[in-house]
């Protein structure tokens, strides 16, 4: 019964550490032109750790593409998707064109850098993605948005406070924490220090593995 009990435990932990996700990205294409594939990558795959790769045909100026996904033990994953004529291009052809800087994520007009969860996409010119416009689903995505605009306001602890709970919080916040720490960079926000953002994330973002990475970074700017 011990052995039982004990494999049955093993196996808890391992179903929380898997963190699978399901989600679906949605797209509707206004003038497709010659798209006729939409590709969805995961960010970290680029990097070297086989996880998403997909490729689904275009029904006429639509797109949608059901996946499921690793967390590997984090809050949330980044990814992009592209569309193209071709339906036989292959990973390393990505990684290939990102290695050798021809495609920048978040850069490249043709890539659409989302979070991976459930989104739905107005898409304009199937080859300038970055105007796409959200018009389903895509919480995370739309505070990522939030999150810049909150830069340009210099209104970022409201933006904390607002999503005190959310991985894209504590994310932009680790993104910010550099600039924060040169002097006199901050005069002008709605904060005194990197901490005071970070005092505004929930107990859960704190706890986790990224939010304890966060915190030691912050401590560390201090020195």
């Amino acid at each position: 019964m011990r052995k039982l009990i004990f494999c049955f435990v093993l196996l808890f932990v391992g179903s929380l550490q898997a963190q699978t996700i399901k989600f679906t990205v949605e797209g509707l294409v206004q003038k497709p032109k010659n798209a006729k594939f939409v590709y969805l990558v995961s960010e970290t795959l680029v990097v070297g750790k086989p996880d998403l790769f997909l490729v689904m045909p275009m029904e006429g100026n639509q797109f949608k593409i059901p996946a499921t996904c690793n967390l590997e033990g984090g809050l949330l994953r980044k990814g992009f998707i592209f569309l193209d004529e071709r339906g036989d291009i292959t990973l390393n052809d990505v990684k290939s064109k990102i290695k050798q800087k021809v495609w920048f994520v978040g850069a490249s007009a043709n890539l659409k850098s989302i979070y991976l969860e459930d989104v739905k996409l107005d898409i304009e010119n199937p080859y300038n993605l970055q105007s796409a416009k959200i018009i389903g689903g895509g919480i995370y995505l739309q505070q990522s948005k939030d999150a810049t605009q909150a830069l340009r306001d210099k209104k970022f602890l409201s933006f904390i406070k607002k999503n005190a709970d959310s991985p894209v919080a504590l994310s932009e916040l680790d993104n910010f924490i550099l600039f924060a720490n040169i002097p006199g960079f901050i005069k002008d926000f709605d904060f005194s220090s990197p901490m005071q953002l970070y005092g505004a994330l929930s107990s859960r973002l704190k706890n986790s593995k990224e939010g304890k990475a966060v915190k030691k970074k912050i401590d560390e700017g201090k020195k």
